[in-house]
């Protein structure tokens, strides 16, 4: 787990290296997830050096790369939404990222998937009130399953009492590497 600099992402990004030669790169800026890789971590060689414009250079092959203005909407379909970072805890080494959404709370955790081809990402909105909108797009790399609500034109909707705890399993499309 690294704060760096990384090219396609907010200087606040946080890079992390998951067990099965997978990493991904969370921006705490935008708090999303902006991109994952498999096969290696970080070169950060340069960066070390104490160079202050460089950007550490990932290892390995992106397989996906979020293309959506914001992967989660919350009460609204489609609009503006406006997030807040928290910080972080660690769950048995993996950070849950915190943050607001529309000033409602919400927490993910990343984890690699069961046969390592992706990614499991655990959502927790504890304040299930509201719709719930998880939006994606056909161009980053993965296919997708929820553990609960219902696709429709590549966006995932669940009622109030789904949003409270769902995952996402993100997994790289066949010859889907970015």
């Amino acid at each position: 787990l690294y704060r760096v600099f990384i090219e396609g992402a907010s200087p606040a990004a946080i890079a992390v290296s998951l067990p099965g030669n997978l990493s991904y790169c969370w921006d705490a800026s935008a708090c999303k997830l902006r991109f994952a890789w498999s096969g290696g971590f970080l070169d950060n060689s340069e960066l070390w050096k104490g160079k202050g414009d460089v950007l550490a250079k990932v290892v390995g092959m992106l397989f996906f790369r979020d293309k959506t203005e914001f992967p989660l909407s919350i009460g609204i379909q489609d609009g503006i939404q406006v997030v807040d970072y928290k910080g972080y805890s660690l769950i048995n080494r993996y950070p849950e990222f915190h943050y607001t959404l529309n000033g409602i709370d919400v927490y993910e955790l990343i984890m690699p998937n069961n046969d390592g081809t992706g990614l499991i990402r655990k959502f927790r909105i504890p304040d299930g009130t509201k719709r719930v909108w998880f939006n994606t797009n056909p161009t980053d790399g993965v296919s997708y399953f929820s553990s609960a609500g219902k696709w429709k034109n590549g966006k995932l909707k669940l009622i109030p009492k789904q949003a409270i705890d769902f995952s996402i399993t993100m997994s790289r499309k066949e010859g889907g590497l970015l």
